[in-house]
């Protein structure tokens, strides 16, 4: 975990105004390096996009890095669930709505809309959590936020099972290594690379004639530069239309389950 400096021995809830707005949105354009051969940007690249809007409006509504580094603690991802109609090509945009959508036991959620210039293109929700600096577990989140906080809306989307499940042997693997240039500003390996990774182990040919446009991805670990992992995968019971892959990420060291996911694909 990352070192922050020491909380203070009484917890305080965030001071924030009430003259604000709950919804959040931004635009963004795609960028020349982000799509990939068939002119698409991929979905690593919307969970970045996801990441990146969640912390500009945290930290308009005071609950930002630097505001929980202050009362000791700092955001966690726990999951990540994400389903696109399309993907954006160069050229286009993606705007994004989000808000805080709800507090659940330890866990805040937050829900997105993204849309094209025609309309709503995808649908996200995430839960995360506030880490304690000392003691290094979660604190509930009420500790730093605070319920008024939270518009009273539809959520956008809702996680599709209550867990992820476990993939018991894979069809498809390969070995990876964390480099210095996938950590995060928590020194631990950013919540994208590991969709990147897991991602890693679906064949080429696969690929080639399909694309993801969904995932559900559970971090079960953090992990650290150097550490290696096997990426595995197996095609699952498809979810509706759509063809389904279950992948689990194992540390080698430790034989640890990082992270688990689902993800699923249409024809290209």
């Amino acid at each position: 975990m990352v070192s922050l400096h020491p909380f203070p021995s009484q917890l305080h809830k965030i001071v924030m105004t009430t003259n604000i707005d709950l919804a959040f949105e931004h635009l963004y354009p795609v960028q020349s390096y982000e799509p990939r051969m068939d002119g698409r940007i991929a979905i690593p690249s919307v969970c970045n996009y996801l990441q990146d809007i969640a912390s500009r409006h945290a930290d308009t509504l005071g609950f930002g890095y630097h505001d929980l580094e202050k009362c000791g603690h700092f955001w966690m991802l726990a999951r990540l669930h994400v389903t696109m109609e399309r993907l954006p090509r160069f050229g286009e945009s993606c705007r994004i709505e989000t808000w805080p959508s709800g507090n659940e036991r330890l866990v805040a959620l937050r829900d997105f809309l993204l849309h094209d210039e025609k309309g709503l293109i995808g649908k996200a929700t995430t839960s995360w959590v506030t880490v304690n600096t000392t003691t290094h577990k979660p604190d509930n989140p009420e500790t730093v936020l605070n319920r008024r906080f939270i518009p009273k809306r539809d959520r956008a989307t809702i996680f599709p099972t209550k867990a992820i499940k476990r993939l018991k042997g894979g069809e498809h693997d390969i070995r990876l290594v964390a480099r210095r240039s996938d950590m995060d500003i928590n020194n631990h390996v950013n919540n994208v690379h590991y969709v990147e990774f897991c991602l890693e182990a679906i064949p080429r040919s696969w690929e080639e004639k399909n694309r993801c446009l969904g995932i559900d991805i559970q971090f079960r670990s953090e992990s650290h530069a150097g550490d290696e992992y096997v990426s595995a995968c197996a095609p699952a019971d498809p979810d509706g239309p759509h063809a389904t892959f279950l992948h689990s990420l194992t540390r080698l060291s430790d034989g640890r389950e990082v992270v688990r996911m689902r993800s699923w694909w249409i024809q290209a």
